[in-house]
């Protein structure tokens, strides 16, 4: 059986803790504590972002489908090949093949220590357990007017169900849109959590035009004035922050706070999608209707992993 995996232990914490944009943080012992209380509390999405693919029967997978009874879990076919992430997995564990869940344990040893004792394990056997990291923080970045994107993984089977990871810092604006595309797994920056230590935003270098035969489009052109107002959202960001920082001072809740800052604030966020979901956000967003932001991540993507037309097979 061929049985490939994406991730490691160390991409469960990078995908917790970029909500307190500590992403790029390690420390083993905190780590892996961090992968039992997560596991403990069912903070189940940062084990969203492993991957597992192997090789099957079509009627294999079919079967398994029929024993299940929970109907939140998802378990994808593609080309010969059974996809489910480690959240999925765990949540059909006694359905998997044990060899799969054998690489399971090489790949990520940590988690799957946590996972054989349901998160009743003590420190000191925790601490003994090997622990895996990803090899690099990005393996490709590209630097947008708005912003930067970094391919963290892929998993590549010539499927449509191929996966990918990427860390995203764009407005949050771009960030809202981008979470439209719903097939795919997210973790982000929360300023519940993060304060002014956390505090970027983006000013474009002009006002475009709104266009116009598009009412949601705009045009590639600076509009009159267009520095007069820059200057004006330079202020208002300033203003924005002030308030902010003295509500944050008077002991005010930062998830309350957090609402007085303008949409150009920047966030960072991690996302794994399959092959046909990329591919379906390539399709949209490099339009010429989408947002110029966007636009220009879809690109960036399209630079870093190629697009495959497979989002062609879905009819809308």
């Amino acid at each position: 059986m061929k049985i490939y995996l994406m991730g490691s232990d160390q991409r469960i914490v990078r995908c917790a803790r970029v909500s307190f944009a500590k992403d790029s943080y390690v420390d083993e012992k905190r780590d892996k504590r961090l992968i039992r209380y997560l596991f403990k509390h069912r903070h189940a999405s940062p084990f969203e972002h492993n991957i597992i693919a192997f090789e099957w029967k079509k009627e294999k997978w079919i079967e398994l489908l029929s024993k299940l009874e929970n109907p939140t879990v998802q378990v994808y076919y593609s080309n010969g090949f059974v996809f489910l992430n480690l959240r999925n997995a765990i949540n059909v564990w006694e359905l998997l093949p044990d060899a799969v869940k054998e690489r399971i344990k090489e790949a990520f040893p940590t988690t799957y220590g946590v996972i054989q004792r349901r998160g009743e394990i003590e420190d000191e056997e925790l601490y003994s357990l090997p622990y895996t990291k990803d090899k690099a923080y990005v393996k490709e970045k590209i630097e947008t007017s708005s912003g930067w994107i970094g391919l963290v993984d892929k998993l590549e089977l010539e499927t449509d169900m191929d996966f990918y990871t990427f860390v995203v810092e764009c407005p949050l604006f771009v960030a809202r849109q981008w979470m439209r595309h719903r097939f795919g797994s997210y973790n982000e920056v929360s300023k519940r959590y993060v304060g002014k230590e956390f505090l970027e935003f983006y000013l474009p270098k002009y006002i475009r035009k709104q266009a116009e035969k598009n009412k949601q489009a705009s045009v590639d052109e600076p509009i009159s004035e267009s520095e007069v107002f820059i200057k004006k959202i330079e202020n208002l960001i300033s203003k924005s922050v002030k308030l902010y920082e003295e509500i944050i001072e008077k002991g005010g809740a930062k998830e309350l706070a957090r609402g007085v800052l303008p949409q150009f604030m920047k966030t960072r966020f991690y996302w794994t999608v399959p092959r046909i979901s990329l591919d379906n956000f390539i399709t949209l967003r490099t339009h010429e209707g989408a947002q110029k932001e966007i636009r220009e991540f879809a690109e960036a993507i399209k630079e870093m992993v190629g697009y495959r037309g497979t989002d062609k097979k879905n009819v809308i």
